[in-house]
Parts: C-alpha cells; sequence; structure tokens
C-alpha cells in the first residue's frame, strides 16, 4: 500500500462507528504515543502534534469543522514512515482506497479517480464504492448513487478496498 503514516484523507461517514484499519478520526481525540510513535513523529515534523506534558499522549488534528457535510477527515496512523518530500495533507496516492476523497489542483482527474462533482453512477457498475457510499448523496440507491460535491476534490473508484476498523 502507498499510504503513508500522516498522509489525511476524506471518507464516507457512514464508516464513523468502526473506522478505516490502521487509520484515526482527525477529530482531536488522543492516544498512547507508544501506540502510534511513527505518528507521533511525523506530527511533531509537521509542527501539529499537541501532547501532554510528559508527552506520554498526543493529539490527532481536529479536521471535522473543516470536513465537507457525509465526510470525516482520516489520518494513517500505521504503515510506511514518509519520505521528507511526501508530508503534506491531502495528496493523492497511487493505491487509494475506493472512496477515498482527496484534494487536487489537476484540470482531469487521473485514472481511477473522479471528481467530486454530484454525478451520479450506476450501482451495478460500482458496487465496491456504492458498498461505501450508499445514497447518501444522491440517487435512488437501486440503479444509481452520486458521489459528493466537494470543490477542488477527487474521489477513488478504483483501489483497495479498506478493512474496517
Amino acid at each position: 500500500m502507498s499510504h503513508y503514516v500522516g498522509d489525511v484523507f476524506l471518507w464516507s461517514s457512514m464508516w464513523d462507528g468502526s473506522g478505516v484499519s490502521g487509520c484515526l478520526k482527525c477529530d482531536g481525540s488522543t492516544y498512547n504515543v507508544d501506540d502510534y510513535e511513527a505518528l507521533y513523529v511525523v506530527l511533531g515534523y509537521q509542527g501539529s502534534v499537541v501532547v501532554d506534558s510528559t508527552a506520554t499522549t498526543f493529539e490527532t488534528p481536529d479536521l471535522q469543522a473543516s470536513a465537507p457535510e457525509g465526510l470525516t477527515p482520516y489520518i494513517v496512523a500505521m504503515g510506511d514512515f514518509p519520505k521528507p518530500t511526501n508530508l503534506p495533507h491531502y495528496r493523492i496516492v497511487t493505491e487509494p482506497y475506493v472512496g477515498e476523497v482527496d484534494y487536487t489542483t489537476n484540470s482531469y482527474p487521473d485514472a481511477g479517480w473522479a471528481f467530486c462533482d454530484g454525478s451520479l453512477l450506476s450501482t451495478s457498475q460500482n458496487t465496491a464504492l456504492f458498498s461505501i457510499l450508499g445514497n447518501r448523496f444522491g440517487g435512488d440507491g437501486q440503479k444509481t448513487f452520486a458521489l459528493p460535491n466537494v470543490s477542488d476534490a477527487v474521489i477513488a473508484i478504483t483501489g483497495a478496498y479498506p478493512m474496517r476498523g
């Protein structure tokens, strides 16, 4: 998998109960440094880590207020440690999770991605993505479902199907 510890992406709010395996919600929750040491180091490198006075716990960034409706920001907590050039938030990776939403400045979406423009897709031709999004963004939920409508963002329509928390 090409996700790096510290990568932030948006995910369907439908999975909030169990989350995405190896990822934490960006909601300001507190975690033990010993449990997520690599993430603690990455957040410290980015200057965005909040620690207690003994540095035994830290908080994830709270990005919920800036997330579009129906999407939840997650941060990769376990995985490959990033190279210094791979540290920015909201970047597109080569093997995304199906349903992952990232911001882009591209005029056209990369292969396997679609613009988050509210387009209707066929449920029968996009079963993996439909199982993640359902019809919470529109469509009839039988033959069609809609992509979220998020300016300057793309959604992975192909990629790895994530495991639940």
